[in-house]
Order: structure tokens, then sequence, then C-alpha cells
């Protein structure tokens, strides 16, 4: 005969945990125990316990009870478990299959640009896929630049004031007066461009992926050689991939998805949501 390993004391402070989901307001040690029908000693216990790794909380008058700041770290560590790759993997399929070019996703890591995922194109002639995790340099990249441009000021100086931008090509910008600029005007039109900063005969374009709390997290950017480029097809694609990050970053809101890195990087300084407006490797 199976044994039946359910805790009885598990259940009851579920219980209370769930009725006090049900109150945002917050109930009385009274009301918990007439709500969950158990006797105000027991329901005292479990408050108290929960109380003191920080699952629930009092208010001013100590009358009220509620839950705590800590189901809301568990909540957030779950949410983030939903990988922006998974995610964002669909809409990179959706511009290489609507622009015959490779499409990349980047996401700040560790106070860095990584590229975490490439769809290529199926022609022949194509840019290459580059090097899993390669970094996307925030001063040459399309994909750094579109994200380093929607950080905060604070993360700006610290990337400008670091050890330096390394040349990658003669095009690449190695002045931090040049790179504030650029990432000004990427801020302004809502896309970034690298035009053979990184590679000799590649165009890249690339625009900002938002968390649900605003927070610039990662970005989509597209490779175009550069015999395959032209001016009213960079502004296609420029719109075309604009669209698709303001709604990755909708997906991305719906499911409650907070970035694992948001503590490194935070919103756009005076704005309390994402700037879409109307270009990697």
């Amino acid at each position: 005969m199976p044994r039946d390993h359910y805790i009885a004391l598990v259940g009851k402070i579920v219980h209370v945990a769930e009725t006090l989901r049900d109150a945002p307001d917050g109930l009385s040690l009274q009301d918990l125990a007439s709500r969950t029908g158990y006797v105000k000693s027991s329901v005292h216990r479990i408050l108290q316990s929960l109380k003191r790794h920080s699952y629930v909380e009092q208010d001013g008058n100590r009358e009220k009870y509620r839950l705590g700041t800590q189901f809301l770290v568990l909540a957030s560590v779950f949410v983030s478990s939903i990988e922006l790759v998974k995610v964002g993997r669909p809409y990179l399929e959706e511009l290489v299959e609507r622009f015959d070019e490779n499409a990349y996703l980047a996401e700040l890591r560790g106070g860095k640009g990584i590229f975490v995922e490439v769809v290529e194109a199926p022609l022949d002639l194509r840019l290459s896929g580059g090097s899993p995790l390669a970094e996307a340099y925030f001063h040459a990249t399309a994909a750094g630049k579109a994200m380093a441009a929607f950080l905060p000021g604070e993360s700006q100086m610290a990337i400008l004031h670091s050890a330096g931008f390394p040349a990658l090509t003669e095009r690449t910008r190695t002045d931090p007066s040049e790179v504030e600029k650029d990432w000004a005007q990427i801020r302004e039109r809502g896309y970034a461009t690298n035009d053979e900063e990184t590679i000799v005969g590649a165009t890249f374009l690339a625009a900002p992926v938002f968390d649900s709390r605003f927070r610039v997290c990662g970005s989509i950017s597209v490779g175009v050689p550069k015999v395959r480029f032209s001016p009213a097809f960079a502004e296609d694609v420029a719109l075309y991939l604009v669209d698709a990050c303001r709604r990755l970053s909708e997906k991305l809101g719906e499911t409650g998805y907070i970035h694992p890195h948001h503590g490194e990087f935070t919103t756009v300084e005076n704005t309390n949501q994402p700037i879409y407006l109307s270009k990697e490797g």
C-alpha cells in the first residue's frame, strides 16, 4: 500500500498564503482564522514563521497581514527561467523569412552584450553566423549599440570610462565622445546601424528589446552584405525590425519576464516605458 507523504502543516501554510493572496489589502488575524477555518493560535504561529522569512508582512499598526516581498522574489526567479532565446527565436526566423538575411539575438549578461542566437539565411552568399557567445561590442556592433543607447546614464558612463574601445576596422568609432553621440542618435530614432565598423563589406541594423519592467535586456539585428545593401532596403529592414522588437518586448511583458541581469542595467532614465521610434554581428 503506497504511503501518503502529505504533510498537513504544509497544506495549512499554503492555505493561509493563498487566502492572503486573495486579499491584497491584507487581513487581520481574526479574519484569517475565519476564512481558513483554523484556530487563531495556529494561524498566528504560521504567520509569525512566514513573517520571520519575509513571506508575510504587517501594516504599520500591526493589525493586518499581507504577503511579503519574498514571494515576489520567488516569482521573479521562476519567470526569469523563461529564456530570452526561446521566446525570441521565432522573431529571428520571421526576419530571415522576410529579408533572406541573417538575424541575430544579443543579450545583456555580466555587464556585456553577448550574442546568444542566430538564424542564418538560406542563401549561398550570406554573412557568417558568428561565434557562439561572441561579444556584442557597445561601441561598434549594431546589436551592442542598440542596447547601450537605452541604458541609464550611469551605466553608459561606466562603459564610456572603461578600458577603451578597440578598433575592429578603419571605420570603428573609438573616441568616447563620438560613441556617446552615436548612442544619442540611436535613442532618438529607435534603431542602430553598423556600417563596416566590425566587418568590412557588411552592414548591420539592430533594435532594442525590453523586459516586463521596461528595462533593455537585449537586441535583434539583421546583417546585410554590402553587395545587397541599399538605403531603401535598409529603411524597410529598420521599420520591420523595430516592429518585431516591439512585439517581442510586448510578449515578454505579457509573460512577466524579468531579465535575470536587470540588477546590472536599469530602466532608461526619465521614462517608465521603452522608446520605439520610426538597423548584426
